[in-house]
């Protein structure tokens, strides 16, 4: 049996949105069971569709911030370059100021895509909230178990029941207050504990106390329980790993259709220009790239089917929104965006009295940062070469001791005579 959740989360911020999500996630659930399709497992894609929909002009201006940090990491990581190992107060100070002007000069900030993610952290919060705690927030759903609750709160003693008292046990702790008569709230928290019953803890449930008017109350309502909780011969209510097959299916399609949103996601940053050298920043994305497909997989098999489905709508709409959204920003001019950018950053300035900053053409900036680097890593693959040359020459002529002082005296004397040999145009190669 899954943990024992509150009716509704009354967690600072987290509770008020759930509030306001659940009241969506109800009223789709009423439009579908009035056309005779009263499934949460439908609910919960529509409303999944929804929310994301909703989102769709945050995941745009969060790829448009991609894209510019995608375009700015070869000036981002000159800067880190220039200033490596360099610990005073004057050097980060400098550094610092100097990584400020290269956003500046984009029109965004370092936080830039922090807006974006504040706002839909809260948001993703509340949605888990919500699916976790559906009796809570559907009407209907709620509806099928009270007659069931206030059955067994007829059951004199009920709540001080050793038997009922121990199949509500998670993690080896008793959540015996939750269902005891005293509490305003009891009847929400039976609804809760029923709500994740297995089929084999329903008849235990049923047997312990063996009362006429609760097996009647049950028998009555089991069927638009099961019509509601089952998708797709899968019981939203219970995890995968207790029913296995065919809900195995679901944290294998959560963790391969989030794997590809996040591929569409990297494709959408690409810019057509040349890849920036690689840091610790990229191989720490990639690595995310990876542990997230996998930790959905052994989520979605720890946690009940219901939350599994809303992650496989979840990564599967994203995929289809990251392609549009991808098709979208292949259309977007980088001058034009940047322009507004700075255009809008110019008019924050004025308002503080500070100078407007210039806007560049960022096409041909970018191609000449791109030349530039070509050109270094040029020299420096030069440099190597020759060094290379140098030290098979030196070791192919000498016959001193290797690390010997002589050996030593032989390079100098060799490095001479090479150079002599180079210049008259006669090497000994």
């Amino acid at each position: 049996m899954s943990f024992i959740t509150a009716t509704q989360s009354n967690w600072f911020l987290i509770g008020p949105i759930a509030k306001v999500l659940g009241y969506l996630m109800n009223w789709i659930f009423m439009g579908i069971s009035a056309i005779g399709l009263p499934s949460i497992g439908l609910a919960i894609i529509l409303f999944t569709l929804v929310i994301k929909a909703l989102m769709i002009p945050l995941s745009i201006r969060q790829q448009k911030f991609s894209k510019l940090q995608a375009v700015m990491q070869p000036e981002l990581q000159r800067i880190q370059a220039k200033y490596k190992g360099k610990t005073d107060n004057a050097s980060m100070m400098a550094q610092q100021e100097e990584t400020k002007e290269v956003y500046a000069k984009y029109g965004t900030s370092a936080t830039g895509g922090c807006l974006q993610t504040l706002i839909q952290m809260p948001v993703l919060f509340a949605l888990y909230q919500v699916i976790y705690k559906l009796p809570g927030y559907i009407t209907e759903l709620k509806g099928y178990y009270l007659p069931i609750a206030n059955a067994l709160n007829n059951i004199s003693g009920y709540d001080t029941n050793e038997e009922l008292l121990s199949m509500v046990t998670t993690n080896g702790v008793k959540k015996a207050e939750l269902i005891l008569s005293s509490n305003p709230d009891h009847l929400n928290y039976i609804i809760d504990m029923m709500y994740n019953f297995t089929k084999e803890e329903w008849q235990t449930f049923l047997n312990i106390f063996n009362n006429a008017d609760l097996t009647a109350a049950y028998q009555a309502a089991a069927g638009s329980i099961d019509k509601a909780n089952y998708f797709l011969g899968i019981d939203l209510t219970m995890t995968p790993m207790q029913q296995l097959w065919p809900a195995v299916f679901i944290p294998i399609l959560a963790g391969g259709l989030q794997w590809l949103s996040t591929k569409l996601m990297e494709m959408g940053n690409k810019t057509g220009s040349k890849p920036a050298q690689k840091n610790d920043q990229q191989d720490m994305m990639k690595s995310m790239n990876v542990m997230f497909p996998i930790m959905s997989v052994v989520f979605c098999f720890m946690f009940n089917a219901g939350l599994g489905v809303y992650w496989v709508a979840s990564s599967g709409i994203q995929v289809i929104i990251q392609l549009i959204v991808n098709k979208y920003m292949d259309k977007v001019d980088l001058d034009e965006m940047v322009k507004k950018n700075v255009e809008k950053m110019n008019a924050k300035r004025v308002k503080k009295g500070l100078p407007e900053k210039k806007v560049t053409n960022i096409t041909s900036e970018v191609h000449n940062i791109e030349e530039e680097v070509q050109k270094e890593k040029a020299i420096e693959a030069n440099l190597a070469e020759k060094a290379k040359a140098s030290t098979e020459y030196y070791a192919s002529t000498s016959t001193a001791k290797k690390g010997s002082l002589a050996e030593k005296a032989g390079m100098v004397l060799q490095y001479e005579e090479r150079q002599k040999d180079l210049k008259s145009g006669k090497s000994k190669e």
